[in-house]
């Protein structure tokens, strides 16, 4: 996987995987949620993803928070992009109060790498 900025922002805003984000962000706002500080949050979740990316044999290519929407209330999701195709859904923050939450499971999402027309 191709590690630029630009390149793997165009990969999770592609429509399939912001598809894909949204539908296991639905999931984890139906667990227990723990908030946290932002930066307490991106430090525990980022050794977290690294944790992750190890024991799945890929390591983090970068971190990256991408903007979703759920109902109505929208939340910038802290994104692991890994080497073997898949990004992890880490910390969340909703853009309303700004509170960050740490979700109870992590969930692993597969990538499409976006198709160029």
């Amino acid at each position: 996987m191709k590690t630029d900025r630009a390149f793997v922002s165009a990969t999770l805003m592609a429509d399939e995987n912001r598809s894909a984000i949204e539908a296991r962000l639905s999931d984890v706002l139906e667990q227990s949620l723990t908030p946290m500080e932002p930066g307490q949050a991106k430090t525990y979740m980022e050794h977290t993803a690294v944790r992750m990316a190890e024991e799945a044999g890929a390591g983090v290519t970068m971190f990256q928070m991408v903007e979703i929407k759920h109902a109505n209330t929208a939340y910038m999701i802290r994104v692991a992009v890994l080497t073997n195709g898949s990004a992890i859904g880490l910390d969340f923050m909703d853009m309303e109060n700004g509170q960050f939450f740490i979700p109870e499971t992590c969930p692993v999402i597969p990538l499409e790498v976006p198709t160029i027309n």
